[in-house]
């Protein structure tokens, strides 16, 4: 009989419960085996009897060898073939009172070694199968002595008494019962010592109690009758997690030969075992979903599980269309993540039980970290016993919330996987990469780019799905779709070009984790030289398309229509469509003009093509230069007033009408709330009591899009039941709004204020037409036909008057200017300058209500969470400078008159209350936001000296030093990317970006009690946006 009665559930010792059941149920099955090596394809029952048999064996062998203790002191590691005497050896072990160390038998000598050394382990076990690495350890390890083990045939038949295990639970519960490893990602494997309490808490998960009506994900409630498949290694505790359940939970396993693992095997054993349930990394999953015979021995199965990282979509798809697929999430110093059934086939979703102490916690980009957090019972959370001392544990696994169900988390990826590009950008590869492994020639893809301007790709082709000689020269071509696929569903700084992607080669396979995980870091340091040979090349390949000798115009047109397609991320759009508005970015611009001179048009620059901005336009541009013809160009006061003129006619004189609300609360709609300074506006707007609606116009109207922005800014994710998001689409007529809800809007909408706007200073003034301007036109039709003569507030510019001189006057007043001139020679001023007198206009002729907020520079937040857009031309300065070594000692004429963000939606909100009152007497006004109290930019180059040590030059000579660049790779453009800017800061040496007078400001202050108590820009903002850049 045992000598101590079994405790209940979670303080039970698996010695204790194996040598109960030999006694009570000896037949138990435990497991289903091959029979032997020699044998593999016949399986046999291993019965609790047996087992316990085997261990009793080994316990007292081992007592015979190292002898006995009731310390756990000593450390005894075991190698062996991947069968049931990875549990013999573990509890044997404990029985002895030894700390059991399974150390994977893929790790490197050097590691193993390392291992040994870390645990103070002089003593190794090994199985037959594994002698050689044994030798091998023991020949760079001299302290170390190894012995052979018997086989499980001898263990199991030899002649052996009972060797009890004296120990109570709550003696043992603080002693070490196994120490595993962690995976050795970033280096060397690390021990990680879990205790007999660990286990205790791994046995109490599978009971804890689940909502009503619901099912348990993991732990599953799997049954005796049940057989679970495990294709883990043993060593790890994902593979020992099912000979767990054997013990505790009675749920018998297959155990598959040790061989190397294939589909033919996994199938093979499927056929041969018919278990109810299996267990696969995603890797194997993926493999056998590529397989019809696979798919079908997977149809049988009542669940399939998977686990160690994230799954194929499409596999994932295959999948759950024959079987239950179920996401199964452990971690080896933390256990099983205990989780609920997801309803409505939500496969690649974790929903996690309430009784665990899951904590998703905010890091940015709608990305949430699990932590896990210690409740009032920390005896039945593992990680607790692993790390005592700790009251949570970060996790650094990164999920992403279900967009319509908030219950629900899809892993993300590691934080240690995200890849941080050099212009500040974040991205995680793990989705794109999933994508492309989804493809059958591919076996694993890496995704790399830190610390560069873009991502490349590094695939490991699945070789067996080649011919033996062919060493994938076609391999890149076959799978491009698949890339441009995941491009597409990755954000644009995330995308791969064809060119930027490498094969691996045979003899050196990427480094996996026992788990069957991609180790990216060790594969990144292998293929170093690969990688940097990558981004050697040109940013332009040779092109698969060539202009004829003497071209016509037609087959000029058709070259520029290849070359887009080819070079940038625009697909298709017609001839005459604004590439900008499109998807054409400034990357691309610099990569379409370096091809145009690769391909003869040598004197081509990224400003031509942001001057001609379609297919046709270029097509021109080249044909003209061919021809010798000199292009007809129209004044820029023509373009600016002729799009003033197109978008002011029809404008029906009407009086002005004295319009004041009935009510004592506004109704708002807002454009651009997602945005920085929009997600502000749209904080204090739900903060203001006086706003009784607001109506948010964003591109596809999701309120998790405005959650997502406000968490990145350290903002309440709540939103009150008086926001309400809709739909739109600024270019289009009625904003895209369906007919209903503009009626609606029409009744009820009282002040609009116009935020959305793209902040791009290198494209021309008709590229902000189609969409920017004629959505202003459309604001003041809404206002006309609305039942409360709705009040525009839109949101301009001070480049809108940006190219005032002192001729004009010695102070720039708070009014409207007809004049172009005044206006800043840019597009973006000069799309600003046209939507301030489409406003007048508005006001003048049709009695519209209009307020034009010129607003200058917008800095960063004041408090520590925020971030200050690292694209924009500021933050470019920074990361430049860094690279340069060098910082600009001024910023030419330039003054530091900044609003930092939060005060300005402050600002711009007390304007509209103020204007609310004024309206009915003055139909249109000016505000002018800038800081009354300027300060230099010399003051705020301490704190970038003390991050950066950097030299001070003047402006000019910075500019000179990235104009030395004549040709900027796209390693120039990660590193300094104020090249992609420098037209606009030759401006600032010029004069052109700085006024040249103050600006008035009486109005705005006699509006805005925020204004007037406005602080300068200190040192200490500085620092604090140093730091939320990070570069």
């Amino acid at each position: 009989m045992t000598d101590f009665e079994i405790p209940g559930i979670g303080k039970r010792v698996m010695a204790h419960v194996i040598d109960s059941l030999a006694e009570t149920d000896p037949e138990k099955k435990v497991c289903s085996m091959p029979e032997s090596p020699e044998n593999p394809q016949a399986y046999v029952d291993l019965s609790v009897q047996k087992l316990a048999h085997a261990i009793n064996y080994m316990s007292w062998w081992i007592e015979k060898e190292f002898g006995k203790s009731d310390t756990f002191n000593e450390t005894v590691a075991y190698l062996g073939a991947n069968d049931v005497r990875y549990l013999v050896i573990v509890i044997a072990c404990n029985k002895t009172g030894h700390k059991p160390l399974l150390s994977s038998t893929r790790n490197s000598q050097a590691a193993h070694v390392r291992l040994f050394e870390m645990t103070n382990c002089s003593k190794l076990l090994y199985s037959s199968e594994k002698r050689q690495k044994a030798e091998d350890i023991c020949s760079a390890a001299a302290h170390v002595s190894s012995l052979e083990i018997p086989s499980m045939a001898e263990m199991t038949s030899l002649e052996t008494t009972a060797y009890p295990f004296l120990g109570t639970f709550g003696d043992v519960k603080n002693k070490v019962a196994f120490i595993a490893h962690s995976s050795g990602t970033t280096g060397f494997p690390k021990p990680i010592q879990l205790t007999f309490g660990y286990f205790g808490a791994l046995d109490h998960g599978a009971h804890v109690p689940i909502p009503t009506g619901r099912v348990a994900g993991v732990p599953d409630r799997l049954s005796p009758d049940d057989l679970v498949l495990s294709t883990t290694p043993f060593f790890h505790l994902m593979g020992f997690a099912l000979l767990i359940m054997a013990v505790f939970h009675g749920i018998p396993c297959v155990i598959l030969p040790d061989k190397p693992l294939s589909t033919q095997l996994v199938t093979s054993v499927l056929a041969t075992t018919q278990p109810t349930a299996a267990l696969f990394p995603p890797s194997i999953l993926e493999d056998l979903a590529a397989n019809p015979e696979s798919v079908q021995a997977l149809s049988k199965l009542k669940r399939v599980y998977f686990g160690g990282g994230p799954l194929s979509p499409d596999v994932g798809r295959k999948v759950s269309e024959c079987t239950q697929l179920v996401s199964f999430l452990g971690m080896t110093e933390g256990g099983f993540v205990l989780s609920l059934l997801p309803e409505n086939g939500d496969w690649s979703f974790f929903e996690w039980s309430p009784t665990f102490g899951i904590k998703m916690e905010h890091v940015e980009n709608g990305l949430h970290e699990m932590v896990l957090c210690r409740h009032e019972n920390p005896e039945l959370q593992p990680i607790f016993h692993t790390f005592p001392d700790l009251d949570c544990y970060h996790t650094k696994d990164l999920y992403l919330e279900h967009p319509n169900k908030p219950n629900l988390w899809r892993f993300y990826g590691r934080l240690d996987d995200v890849i941080v590009l050099n212009n500040g950008e974040k991205f995680n590869p793990v989705t794109m990469e999933k994508i492309i492994e989804g493809h059958p020639l591919v076996a694993r893809a890496v995704v790399v780019g830190l610390g560069r301007f873009q991502t490349a790709l590094l695939i490991e082709p699945s070789w067996s799905q080649l011919d033996s000689v062919d060493n994938g020269t076609n391999v890149i071509d076959v799978v491009w779709p698949t890339v441009q696929e995941a491009n597409r569903i990755s954000p644009a700084h995330g995308h791969v070009l064809r060119n930027k992607i490498a094969l691996a080669s045979r003899d050196k396979p990427f480094a996996t984790t026992p788990k069957g995980s991609t180790q990216r870091r060790i594969v990144t340091d292998d293929y170093k030289d690969e990688i940097e040979h990558i981004y050697s090349l040109p940013d332009v390949e040779e092109l698969p398309f060539t202009l004829p000798p003497s071209p016509d115009f037609p087959s000029i047109l058709d070259f520029v229509r290849n070359l887009v397609v080819h070079v940038s991320n625009v697909t298709s759009c017609a001839d005459d469509a604004d590439l900008y508005n499109v998807g054409l970015d400034s990357l691309r611009t610099i990569q379409l003009a370096s091809a145009l001179r690769a391909t003869g048009f040598k004197d081509i620059t990224p400003q031509m093509v942001y001057m001609h901005p379609s297919i046709d336009k270029i097509a021109i541009l080249l044909n003209d230069m061919l021809t010798g013809t000199e292009t007809k160009t129209i004044s820029r006061r023509e373009r600016i007033d002729g799009l003033v003129a197109k978008y002011t006619k029809n404008l029906l004189h009407h009086d002005h009408v004295h319009t004041m609300c009935n009510t004592d609360t506004l109704t708002v709609a807002l454009t651009g709330s997602t945005g920085s300074l929009g997600s502000y506006l749209l904080d204090s707007l739900r903060s203001d009591k006086t706003i009784g609606k607001v109506y948010c116009l964003t591109r596809d109207g999701q309120v998790e899009r405005q959650q997502k922005a406000f968490k990145e800014r350290g903002l309440d994710p709540n939103i009150p039941d008086k926001v309400e998001f809709i739909q739109a689409s600024l270019g289009e007529p009625q904003l895209g709004i369906d007919n209903a809800k503009y009626k609606e809007m029409l009744d009820t909408v009282d002040t609009f204020i116009h935020n959305a706007w793209r902040m791009d200073f290198n494209i021309s003034v008709e590229s902000f037409e189609e969409v920017h301007i004629r959505a202003v036109r459309t604001l003041v039709d809404f206002s006309l036909q609305s039942a409360h003569r709705t009040h525009i507030h839109f949101l301009s510019s001070i480049g809108a008057i940006g190219g005032w001189t002192l001729s004009n006057g010695p102070v720039i007043p708070e009014l409207p200017f007809e004049d172009c001139d005044v206006t800043l020679r840019q597009g973006y001023g000069e799309a600003k300058h046209i939507c301030e007198r489409i406003c007048l206009a508005a006001s003048r002729t049709a009695g519209v209500p209009t307020s034009v907020h010129r607003l200058g520079q917008i800095a960063g937040p004041c408090t520590e969470s925020g971030y200050w857009n690292s694209q924009e031309w500021i933050p470019a300065i920074i990361a430049s400078s860094k690279s340069l070594g060098k910082a600009p000692s001024s910023l030419g004429a330039f003054p530091v008159d900044w609003i930092p963000v939060d005060l300005l939606s402050k600002i711009v909100v007390e304007i509209v209350h103020a204007r609310r009152k004024a309206q009915h007497e003055t139909p249109f006004s000016v505000f002018h936001l800038v800081n009354p109290t300027v300060t230099t930019w010399k003051s705020l180059l301490d704190p970038i000296h003390d991050a950066y040590g950097l030299e001070e030059v003047e402006m000019e000579q910075w500019i000179k030093e990235l104009r030395q660049i004549k040709a900027p790779t796209t390693e120039d453009l990660a590193e300094k990317p104020a090249l992609k800017l420098l037209e606009f800061y030759q401006s600032l040496v010029e004069g052109q970006g700085a006024l040249s007078v103050p600006l008035e400001m009486e109005r705005t202050k006699a509006a805005s009690q925020t204004m007037r108590s406005l602080p300068p820009i200190t040192p200490d903002m500085m620092a604090n946006w140093l730091k939320q850049w990070a570069f």
